[in-house]
């Protein structure tokens, strides 16, 4: 026989499920969890989709110039000069309307 063998002729057997914690039973000490809605808080961020549409104009034509341009390579910052007016105009047009 092996070593290993007659180590687990020693060991007692185990039951399935016998190590894992019995649940909790409730009463009326213990209180439930009730889920509450809440009223929809005020948009702090803006994004793509609550931008104004000026912005999202300026993005979608750059974004369609660098897709087609052979010349632009936007993640080294190369563009043509279409390519750099473009991105211009999209870095200097806000997201948001200023109230």
């Amino acid at each position: 026989m092996s070593l290993l063998s007659d180590l687990l002729d020693h060991m007692p057997p185990t039951i399935a499920g016998a190590d894992k914690p019995k649940p909790a039973t409730r009463t009326p000490e213990h209180p439930r969890l009730v889920l509450v809605e809440r009223s929809a808080p005020a948009n702090t961020h803006t994004n793509a989709a609550n931008a104004i549409p000026e912005w999202r104009q300026a993005r979608d034509q750059y974004l369609n110039h660098i897709m087609a341009c052979c010349s632009c390579y936007a993640p080294t910052g190369r563009h043509c000069t279409a390519g750099a007016q473009l991105r211009t105009s999209y870095d200097t047009t806000p997201m948001e309307a200023h109230q």
